[in-house]
């Protein structure tokens, strides 16, 4: 049973920096609300055991109607996501609990202590379902949002979708020296990125190796090359995330090692 004093977040914006009270308007005329979370529970959010089949529990309580965004990320990293609860998904007003079972996007159990929950959401006085759009905007305000936010209640409904994330060319296990590809792709719908693009994160462990964007014409292929000298031998899980610039994540991690006196020894 895992049982630890956690670290958790209540956040009711994104990751980015932005200034939301500098203009009532912000793009469009609109400028995102984010909904007032009256309690939020995390006692039990990770005092449970996935192993044995056990669930993690998170408890909150709104006053107004609202779509509601949980997801889990890896501590010592500002956007690693492991895990999405909720996708913005509609509550009413009152107490909700939301369950949830440790694993990752790929099934695999998570290592709940390294890990922390971020809780936000958008109430449905907002909700104006296609009236975002992205025409005008340049392409710092498409990848870290306009200096108001990202309006998740203005967007097509269809749009609001977990991207599924595919590693291709790396598998557990996988021993790398020198310069390796690393190549991923979305093998299903693709939802916001389809317009705005895609962020793709490079991760050793906690350590962010490369971050890169890509316009929509890439069709949901990403590749990367990682020099494996910047780094010292060992034992690592080299983590893919991606985002669609609209707070919609997913990721793959596998364990590698990295060992380039593999290459050194073939240069003699």
């Amino acid at each position: 049973m895992h049982d630890h004093n956690h670290q958790h977040e209540h956040d009711h914006e994104d990751h980015h920096d932005h200034d939301h009270e500098a203009n009532p308007e912000g793009h469009g005329g609109f400028k995102p609300k984010k909904i007032d979370f009256v309690d939020f529970q995390m006692e039990r959010a990770f005092a449970f055991d996935p192993e044995e089949g056990e669930e993690g529990i998170v408890t909150f309580t709104i006053d107004e109607p609202a779509r509601i965004s949980i997801k889990v990320l890896k501590a010592g990293t500002r956007e690693l996501y492991l895990q999405t609860i909720l996708n913005f998904e509609e509550r009413e007003a009152g107490t909700h609990t939301e369950k949830w079972d440790g694993r990752d996007y790929d099934g695999n159990i998570i290592d709940l202590p390294t890990s922390y929950i971020v809780i936000e959401g958008e109430p449905m006085s907002t909700f104006k379902p296609g009236d975002y759009s992205i025409e005008g905007l340049s392409d710092e305000e498409l990848v870290h949002g306009h200096p108001y936010g990202h309006s998740h209640n203005k967007y097509d409904e269809d749009t609001n979708i977990v991207p599924e994330l595919k590693i291709t060319s790396v598998k557990d296990g996988d021993v790398f020296s020198d310069v390796v590809t690393v190549e991923s792709e979305l093998t299903g719908a693709r939802g916001y990125g389809d317009n705005a693009g895609f962020g793709v994160r490079y991760y050793l462990d906690n350590t962010l190796v490369e971050e890169e964007f890509y316009d929509k014409k890439c069709n949901g292929l990403f590749s990367y090359d990682l020099d494996t000298t910047s780094y010292t031998d060992g034992e690592y899980t080299l983590y893919v995330g991606m985002c669609d610039h609209h707070q919609h994540a997913t990721s793959r991690g596998y364990k590698i090692k990295i060992d380039n006196s593999l290459s050194s020894n073939e240069d003699d």
